[in-house]
């Protein structure tokens, strides 16, 4: 069975796996991403490819950003703006990589997969929103993913949360986020914000090598305690998720609305989600206004390695 190469670059790790052509994850790991430059992106990503060169048919690529998906430009790239800026991506990576390449924006990378194989499979009209270092979106409508005038159709990070608040803190991606809980419980405890695992543009300090490193683990380990500053964050930051999606719900009218990202993997995330939901619903349905079910991506963390694979299929194949 043919075999290929998928990448994902998120704004912690670069996550790869060695898939066939059916999705199936024969081997996967992550790298520390390559934020500091475009050099050390080149180096990365060459590294991860000169293991598998002789056993893949190509490399299928997921990243943050604005992306022309048949001409590998990039008019932003997320968390990496400031090295992969406003380039074509194919081009920069040709010197590394000799094999078919293929790109798409991670979370519509994500809906691909959801539409493919996972949890949209069959919905005509149907939303992914997925939580990582920003947030990201992809629209099926029609069955088709939706893409934009400009490639931006899902750039749901910026999102204006507050009236008024014209600056990246009133942003969705600086108060919905995996990234933004985690700030948010650093500055409702009193914590340093760096020395938790959240991406870069987050906070401009660095991590004191002598403290540890907190994660998504311990601040759903402190929710499940009962913690009263981590519970108030986490409240409020399921709160600017439903303002998000009960948002999108109004605008688009999807049949389903699917969450992914790492953090849904978390037993307690698509309940406490649901009740938050169900509140906001109650006040638009005795107008008539129809229920868009809430679910769980199928694929949650693997969704934009599933979907860059469906990508580099629909491209070649």
């Amino acid at each position: 069975m043919t075999q290929y190469l998928a990448m994902d670059f998120g704004g912690t790790f670069v996550k790869y796996a060695l898939m066939k052509e059916d999705a199936v994850i024969l081997y996967k790991d992550q790298v520390k991403a390559p934020l500091e430059s475009t050099e050390a992106v080149v180096q990365t990503v060459g590294k991860i490819f000169a293991r598998y060169r002789d056993s893949v048919a190509g490399v299928a690529i997921s990243m943050p950003g604005v992306l022309d998906s048949d001409s590998g430009y990039a008019y932003s790239a997320g968390a990496y703006n400031g090295v992969l800026n406003k380039m074509n991506i194919f081009e920069l990576l040709s010197p590394v990589i000799d094999k078919p390449m293929a790109l798409e924006n991670d979370a519509k990378a994500a809906v691909l997969a959801e539409a493919w194989k996972g949890a949209l499979q069959g919905v005509n009209c149907g939303v992914a929103v997925i939580l990582g270092s920003g947030v990201g979106g992809g629209i099926i409508m029609d069955g088709k993913l939706q893409k934009g005038g400009h490639f931006a159709t899902g750039e749901l990070s910026g999102l204006l949360m507050q009236a008024g608040g014209y600056d990246r803190h009133f942003m969705s991606g600086f108060t919905s986020s995996t990234s933004s809980l985690l700030r948010m419980v650093a500055e409702a405890r009193g914590m340093r914000p760096a020395q938790f695992e959240i991406s870069g543009f987050m906070t401009d300090e660095k991590p004191d090598p002598d403290l540890p490193i907190y994660t998504g683990v311990d601040v759903f380990r402190w929710i499940d305690e009962g913690q009263p500053e981590t519970v108030a964050a986490y409240r409020q930051w399921l709160q600017n998720i439903v303002m998000v999606i009960h948002n999108l719900k109004m605008i688009i009218d999807p049949q389903k609305i699917v969450i992914g990202g790492g953090v849904s993997r978390n037993p307690r995330l698509l309940k406490d989600l649901q009740a938050e939901y169900d509140k906001a619903a109650a006040m638009v349905e005795p107008f008539g206004m129809p229920h868009a079910e809430l679910a769980l991506c199928h694929y949650t963390s693997d969704a934009n390695l599933v979907g860059a694979l469906y990508n580099w299929k629909l491209h070649y194949e």
